[in-house]
Protein backbone atom coordinates (compact mmCIF):
# COMPACT_ATOMS: atom_id res chain seq x y z
CA UNK A 1 0.00 0.00 0.00
CA UNK A 2 1.29 3.47 -0.52
CA UNK A 3 0.62 6.38 2.03
CA UNK A 4 -2.69 7.92 0.08
CA UNK A 5 -4.07 4.17 0.74
CA UNK A 6 -2.93 3.88 4.28
CA UNK A 7 -4.97 7.14 5.12
CA UNK A 8 -7.31 6.03 2.90
CA UNK A 9 -8.02 2.54 4.83
CA UNK A 10 -7.58 4.70 8.55
CA UNK A 11 -9.92 7.23 7.31
CA UNK A 12 -12.61 4.05 6.61
CA UNK A 13 -11.80 2.30 9.27
CA UNK A 14 -12.33 5.50 11.70
CA UNK A 15 -16.01 6.08 10.45
CA UNK A 16 -17.05 2.46 10.18
CA UNK A 17 -18.41 1.72 13.75
CA UNK A 18 -20.16 3.63 16.53
CA UNK A 19 -17.50 3.13 18.44
CA UNK A 20 -14.50 4.83 16.22
CA UNK A 21 -16.88 7.66 15.95
CA UNK A 22 -16.91 8.06 19.68
CA UNK A 23 -13.42 7.45 20.01
CA UNK A 24 -13.13 10.70 17.04
CA UNK A 25 -15.61 12.56 19.26
CA UNK A 26 -13.79 12.13 22.60
CA UNK A 27 -10.12 13.10 20.55
CA UNK A 28 -11.43 16.05 19.29
CA UNK A 29 -12.96 17.22 22.44
CA UNK A 30 -9.46 16.71 24.00
CA UNK A 31 -7.96 19.03 21.35
CA UNK A 32 -10.56 21.70 22.03
CA UNK A 33 -9.74 21.21 25.83
CA UNK A 34 -6.03 21.85 25.11
CA UNK A 35 -6.97 24.49 22.61
CA UNK A 36 -8.91 26.74 25.22
CA UNK A 37 -6.43 26.20 27.57
CA UNK A 38 -3.75 27.98 26.02
CA UNK A 39 -5.68 30.67 26.22
CA UNK A 40 -7.17 30.22 29.58
CA UNK A 41 -4.08 28.41 30.85
CA UNK A 42 -5.52 26.19 33.85
CA UNK A 43 -3.66 23.89 35.62
CA UNK A 44 -6.56 22.06 36.38
CA UNK A 45 -7.12 21.06 32.69
CA UNK A 46 -3.21 19.86 32.65
CA UNK A 47 -3.97 17.78 35.45
CA UNK A 48 -6.74 16.07 34.16
CA UNK A 49 -5.59 15.31 31.08
CA UNK A 50 -2.39 13.73 32.15
CA UNK A 51 -4.37 11.71 35.07
CA UNK A 52 -6.59 10.77 31.97
CA UNK A 53 -2.96 9.90 29.96
CA UNK A 54 -1.82 7.69 32.89
CA UNK A 55 -5.69 6.28 33.32
CA UNK A 56 -5.50 4.78 29.43
CA UNK A 57 -1.92 3.54 29.80
CA UNK A 58 -2.55 1.81 32.90
CA UNK A 59 -5.76 0.43 31.39
CA UNK A 60 -3.45 -0.57 28.10
CA UNK A 61 -0.84 -2.17 30.74
CA UNK A 62 -3.37 -4.41 32.77
CA UNK A 63 -5.41 -5.95 29.20
CA UNK A 64 -1.80 -6.36 27.38
CA UNK A 65 0.24 -7.43 29.98
CA UNK A 66 1.98 -10.39 28.84
CA UNK A 67 1.68 -8.47 24.87
CA UNK A 68 3.61 -5.48 27.05
CA UNK A 69 6.88 -7.61 28.61
CA UNK A 70 7.25 -9.72 25.45
CA UNK A 71 7.53 -6.12 23.38
CA UNK A 72 9.59 -4.84 26.02
CA UNK A 73 11.63 -7.62 26.01
CA UNK A 74 12.01 -7.26 22.47
CA UNK A 75 13.05 -3.76 22.30
CA UNK A 76 15.58 -4.52 25.53
CA UNK A 77 17.30 -7.22 23.17
CA UNK A 78 17.23 -5.07 20.23
CA UNK A 79 18.92 -2.51 22.10
CA UNK A 80 21.71 -4.54 23.22
CA UNK A 81 22.15 -6.17 20.07
CA UNK A 82 22.69 -2.67 18.59
CA UNK A 83 24.85 -1.83 21.15
CA UNK A 84 26.84 -5.17 21.71
CA UNK A 85 26.77 -6.03 18.28
CA UNK A 86 26.50 -2.44 16.36
CA UNK A 87 26.44 -2.02 13.07
CA UNK A 88 29.21 -0.03 11.64
CA UNK A 89 26.54 3.08 10.52
CA UNK A 90 25.40 2.92 14.44
CA UNK A 91 28.73 3.24 15.71
CA UNK A 92 29.31 6.41 13.53
CA UNK A 93 25.77 7.89 14.09
CA UNK A 94 26.65 7.45 18.32
CA UNK A 95 30.22 8.87 16.93
CA UNK A 96 28.26 11.52 15.41
CA UNK A 97 26.39 12.39 18.53
CA UNK A 98 29.36 12.01 20.61
CA UNK A 99 30.82 15.14 18.62
CA UNK A 100 27.56 16.82 19.08
CA UNK A 101 27.67 16.47 22.47
CA UNK A 102 31.25 17.47 23.06
CA UNK A 103 31.34 20.41 21.07
CA UNK A 104 27.40 21.35 22.46
CA UNK A 105 29.95 20.70 25.89
CA UNK A 106 32.65 23.15 25.10
CA UNK A 107 30.49 25.58 24.03
CA UNK A 108 27.44 26.15 26.55
CA UNK A 109 28.00 28.48 29.39
CA UNK A 110 25.65 27.19 32.06
CA UNK A 111 27.28 23.70 32.57
CA UNK A 112 28.46 23.37 35.47
CA UNK A 113 32.63 22.72 35.67
CA UNK A 114 31.69 19.55 37.23
CA UNK A 115 29.31 18.63 34.28
CA UNK A 116 31.88 19.46 31.30
CA UNK A 117 34.69 17.42 33.42
CA UNK A 118 32.02 14.39 33.43
CA UNK A 119 30.96 15.19 29.80
CA UNK A 120 34.94 14.90 29.00
CA UNK A 121 36.25 11.67 30.89
CA UNK A 122 33.05 9.95 28.74
CA UNK A 123 33.37 11.32 25.42
CA UNK A 124 37.47 11.41 25.16
CA UNK A 125 37.44 7.96 25.24
CA UNK A 126 35.06 7.66 22.79
CA UNK A 127 36.86 9.70 20.18
CA UNK A 128 40.21 7.87 21.45
CA UNK A 129 38.92 4.30 20.77
CA UNK A 130 37.24 5.79 17.51
CA UNK A 131 40.76 6.43 15.87
CA UNK A 132 42.10 3.28 17.11
CA UNK A 133 39.81 1.77 15.27
CA UNK A 134 39.99 3.63 12.21
CA UNK A 135 44.15 3.06 12.48
CA UNK A 136 43.20 -1.00 13.48
CA UNK A 137 40.82 -1.10 10.41
CA UNK A 138 43.28 0.86 7.89
CA UNK A 139 46.11 -1.85 9.18
CA UNK A 140 44.33 -4.56 8.90
CA UNK A 141 42.37 -4.10 5.68
CA UNK A 142 39.34 -4.47 7.08
CA UNK A 143 36.30 -3.94 4.84
CA UNK A 144 33.99 -1.75 7.22
CA UNK A 145 30.90 -2.53 5.09
CA UNK A 146 31.22 -5.68 6.19
CA UNK A 147 30.29 -6.89 9.19
CA UNK A 148 31.76 -10.44 9.59
CA UNK A 149 35.18 -8.44 8.84
CA UNK A 150 35.03 -6.49 11.73
CA UNK A 151 33.67 -8.33 14.13
CA UNK A 152 36.82 -11.08 13.54
CA UNK A 153 39.05 -8.81 14.48
CA UNK A 154 39.57 -8.65 17.86
CA UNK A 155 40.43 -5.84 18.44
CA UNK A 156 38.29 -3.89 16.43
CA UNK A 157 35.55 -5.58 17.38
CA UNK A 158 36.56 -4.77 21.33
CA UNK A 159 37.07 -1.08 20.64
CA UNK A 160 33.50 -0.50 19.01
CA UNK A 161 31.82 -2.46 22.10
CA UNK A 162 33.64 -0.72 24.80
CA UNK A 163 32.77 2.56 22.78
CA UNK A 164 29.35 1.67 22.56
CA UNK A 165 29.42 0.87 26.21
CA UNK A 166 30.84 4.19 27.16
CA UNK A 167 28.65 5.97 25.22
CA UNK A 168 25.60 4.56 26.80
CA UNK A 169 26.87 5.38 30.17
CA UNK A 170 27.05 9.25 28.72
CA UNK A 171 23.32 8.55 27.91
CA UNK A 172 22.19 7.50 31.45
CA UNK A 173 24.52 9.91 33.31
CA UNK A 174 22.58 12.69 31.23
CA UNK A 175 19.24 11.02 31.75
CA UNK A 176 20.11 11.30 35.35
CA UNK A 177 21.47 14.68 35.45
CA UNK A 178 18.30 15.95 33.25
CA UNK A 179 15.60 14.19 35.87
CA UNK A 180 17.83 15.46 38.86
CA UNK A 181 17.61 19.16 37.43
CA UNK A 182 13.86 18.84 36.82
CA UNK A 183 13.12 17.53 39.78
CA UNK A 184 15.21 20.32 41.56
CA UNK A 185 13.38 23.18 39.47
CA UNK A 186 9.94 21.66 40.27
CA UNK A 187 10.21 21.63 44.29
Amino acid sequence: MNLFEKIGLIIKTCFSSPLHIEIIIIFILLFLFLFLNLKYKRKNVNWFLTALLCYFLISFLVLFWNDFFLALRSILKKVIEYFYFSPIPVYFLTILISSFCFIKTMFTKKYTKRHKLISYLLLLPIFFLFVLFVVESYQAKISIHELTSVYQNHVALATIELSQGIFFLYIITCIVRYIYHYVNRKL
